[in-house]
């Protein structure tokens, strides 16, 4: 690379390796400033059209109309939301029933559950895990607790057989 200063030259002179340097940097600069100017047209074109749309909106008085269209379909879903709040406690109801059906152990499986589920998701969980608790409940009947575990057995005893459960 030259360059011309006043009649005299004065040559600087790169590495590769800082060449390549350069060249990456001037790259990534170019894409960047691309990438900021495509951004920013598009806000721009968006900032102009929504003002154009509602120029013209406030031009043809169409925002009384898209009011009146708003204002009927509320009027429409007004009945769906009753439904909705009926169903939502009909579950809720239901999850409170197996809970107390199933026992302890299973309000804290429940409230062990990640807060992110709906109660439709939490009421599905334990429907589908619902043996693993009647099994614990059967265990306390039995004169166990849900957390005591078998000991093992002394030198010279027989092992107990175990249950095995079949899964799906």
């Amino acid at each position: 690379m030259t360059e011309k200063t006043g009649g005299s030259q004065d040559e600087l002179n790169f590495t590769k390796e800082q060449q390549a340097f350069i060249d990456k940097l001037i790259g990534k600069t170019r894409i960047g400033a691309r990438e900021k100017a495509q951004t920013d047209a598009a806000d721009a074109a968006k900032v102009a059209k929504d003002a154009a749309e509602k120029a013209k909106l406030e031009a043809s008085k169409e925002w009384q109309t898209l009011a009146a269209r708003h204002e009927a379909r509320v009027k429409e879903l007004e009945p769906f939301e009753e439904q909705a709040k009926a169903y939502n406690k009909l579950i809720n109801d239901m999850l409170a029933a197996k809970i107390k059906a199933l026992g302890d152990a299973a309000k804290k499986a429940v409230g062990a559950l990640p807060e992110s589920l709906t109660v439709v998701d939490k009421l599905a969980w334990l429907t589908a895990n619902e043996d693993l608790f009647k099994e614990a409940g059967a265990h306390v009947l039995r004169g166990g607790s849900p957390t005591t575990r078998r000991k093992p057995a002394a030198k010279g005893e027989e092992e107990p057989k175990r249950r095995v459960r079949k899964t799906l």
